[in-house]
């Protein structure tokens, strides 16, 4: 990646699949925990243990949703291939395509032992270091790409994941919802919202005004913040700010 360089990210998930798996799991989990003996502060976190019945389905569906972003964002991906092949004769290359809000059976050190853990990352991404075994070699040298999407109107951030990362070598996968979609929509408009975004010389092409003014820019933290927070907390570094040329919502 080089300054001047035209990038596109796709962030697209398994259209409400994930939220469904999650919703359905989380209670037959919480009617679990009584059973297992397990405490959670927030039936949000209700869990069981991995090998359990319970564990197995819930690892089998978010598998299943999984696949299902992936192949939407391969759909995605050549449809922005053809775009660009079409309208200005040029190719696309493509960086990084990775999945989040995931569970991974990974092994990780803890109290001095290597524990076989099932680290779910929920708001969050994967963050090898540089020389890590779960490399690919052209990777190596570098670490795990960290893809943080901003906002319509704000820059998106990539980062590569740093050695010491003492959060099961996890990093954030984007700037973070500060306020509820229910709000936004409460003190945004869309049509707004547009001609905002274009008089910045951002252009826009929303399916809907109402799914615009769900991901209006001042409903996310400041991604900036978020990026500078994450160096400094040893999870990931930056490599690339990327600022918004067009958008289009879904």
């Amino acid at each position: 990646m080089h300054t001047g360089q035209v990038c596109v990210m796709i962030h697209c998930g398994s259209r409400g699949l994930g939220h469904q798996v999650c919703t359905d799991h989380v209670r037959t989990m919480d009617r679990d925990l009584h059973r297992h003996r397990i405490s959670v502060p927030d039936r949000q976190l209700a869990c069981t243990p991995v090998d359990s019945p319970a564990g197995r389905a819930y690892l089998g569906a978010m598998a299943a949703a999984a696949n299902y972003g992936r192949a939407n964002r391969q759909l995605l991906s050549e449809a922005a291939r053809r775009a660009f092949a079409e309208a200005a004769e040029v190719g696309l290359e493509l960086v990084y395509d990775i999945s989040h809000n995931m569970a991974k059976i990974e092994t990780h050190e803890v109290d001095g032992a290597a524990r076989r853990l099932c680290v779910h990352r929920k708001g969050a991404t994967r963050a090898l270091p540089p020389g890590d075994p779960g490399l690919p070699p052209d990777l190596a040298g570098a670490g795990q790409p960290v893809l943080v999407p901003g906002t319509m109107g704000t820059a998106s951030y990539v980062m590569v994941g740093l050695p010491g990362n003492d959060a099961f070598h996890s990093a954030c996968h984007g700037a973070g919802r500060v306020w509820s979609r229910h709000h936004a929509l409460r003190v945004v408009r869309g049509e707004r919202l547009r001609d905002d975004l274009e008089s910045r010389g951002i252009a826009v092409r929303p399916s809907s005004w109402r799914g615009l003014a769900e991901e209006a820019p001042e409903a996310y933290k400041d991604v900036d913040a978020v990026a500078t927070v994450t160096e400094g907390a040893g999870l990931a570094r930056p490599v690339a700010r990327l600022v918004p040329l067009g958008v289009v919502k879904g």
